[in-house]
């Protein structure tokens, strides 16, 4: 593929993306329609990782995978994968969220690709937006492809958790990979009538401070899944699964079609943070057992005939049916039921109002 014939074919490609996004209601805003459209997503994601392991770069699957409306992961650690290229309908609500004016500056954590901190400084500007990413072979890359793109944001390498306070204040925070608390540090950054944006669990958590190291927020209705924040560059590769439960089983009450509840997974998320999850699934799609397990070498299964069996140093899949039980009696709320109340030392999830039923954040 010629790079005249590509760059000819990925503006057409780049409008189709931006009336995808329009049609599905994603993408309302004339201005941030013109970033999807004038961004050249192909510039920052040269390649992509196959869920095979595979490398694909330069080809006809490779551009018709950038301009689909799909996530791309882009960089592993370990033979894991560590960042991606977020979909972009995902981008698009979250930038939307932000609800961004002429003037204002914004941080970013997570570079990535560069992708969307470009989409930010074609909004306001390079000098009004900042940029942060743990290590050196993800900025230095996302550098140069802003470069290429003609961005001159400013990119930093190191702990997205403690933001870039040489820049600060932000008026927006807005976090593109996955949390378990919120940062204090990030708060601290923020004007007074600024917000964070942040995906807590599955879902996107908006933040704002109230005093010193208090902060009070909601959540909304969009899902949000993304690669836990990494405090150091060798963080987030998947802990190994320990050894499968043996054993006789016992009856679950909790089905296997709620673990593909993305309202149910949310207070999980919550209730239950660190589980990584491996699915088994039927002709048609459904799920017919499932295996969970945490870091601290807890592992559950769920078994084709509803029976589970679970070890370790705690009953992985008794707590997910405690979990269920309290879904089913809240009337299966979704995030934006839920919101977050931060103090010094404590961060808590609540549901419906800060005098219901309450999670508290590990710090």
């Amino acid at each position: 593929m010629t790079s005249a014939f590509t760059d000819q074919a990925a503006a057409e490609a780049r409008r189709t993306l931006a009336q995808t996004l329009t049609d599905a209601g994603d993408l309302t805003d004339p201005q941030w329609r013109r970033a999807f459209e004038d961004v050249p997503r192909h510039v920052f994601v040269p390649y992509f990782y196959a869920p095979s392991g595979d490398r694909v770069s330069g080809d006809e699957r490779w551009f018709t995978a950038v301009h689909e409306d799909r996530s791309l992961v882009t960089h592993r650690t370990d033979r894991a994968a560590t960042s991606s290229s977020s979909q972009p309908s995902l981008m698009a609500a979250m930038l939307e969220a932000l609800v961004v004016t002429d003037g204002m500056n914004v941080l970013e954590i997570g570079a990535g690709t560069g992708y969307n901190a470009a989409l930010l400084a074609h909004r306001l500007g390079d000098d009004h937006v900042t940029t942060v990413d743990i290590a050196e072979d993800i900025t230095g890359p996302a550098r140069e492809r802003l470069t290429t793109a003609g961005y001159r944001l400013t990119v930093i390498t190191g702990d997205g958790s403690l933001g870039a306070p040489d820049r600060a204040p932000y008026d927006r925070i807005i976090v593109t990979c996955g949390l378990s608390t919120v940062p204090p540090a990030l708060l601290q950054q923020l004007t007074a009538d600024g917000f964070l944006l942040a995906p807590l669990g599955n879902a996107l958590a908006r933040i704002h401070p109230t005093g010193p190291g208090t902060a009070t927020g909601r959540f909304l209705p969009h899902g949000a899944f993304f690669m836990p924040l990494r405090h150091t560059p060798t963080d987030g590769v998947p802990t190994r699964r320990p050894p499968l439960p043996t054993g006789p089983g016992r009856p679950s009450t909790l089905p296997a079609e709620a673990i593909a509840d993305n309202h149910f997974r949310f207070l999980v998320g919550i209730a239950l943070p660190g589980l990584t999850w491996q699915y088994d699934l039927g002709e048609n799609g459904e799920i017919t057992g499932a295996r969970i397990w945490h870091p601290d070498g807890s592992i559950a299964q769920l078994h084709a005939d509803t029976t589970a069996t679970e070890t370790g140093s705690r009953p992985l899949w008794t707590a997910l049916e405690d979990v269920h039980r309290t879904y089913l009696i809240a009337d299966c709320p979704g995030p934006d039921r839920y919101g977050i109340t931060i103090s010094p030392g404590e961060q808590c999830v609540w549901l419906d109002n800060p005098d219901g039923p309450t999670w508290a954040l590990a710090m």
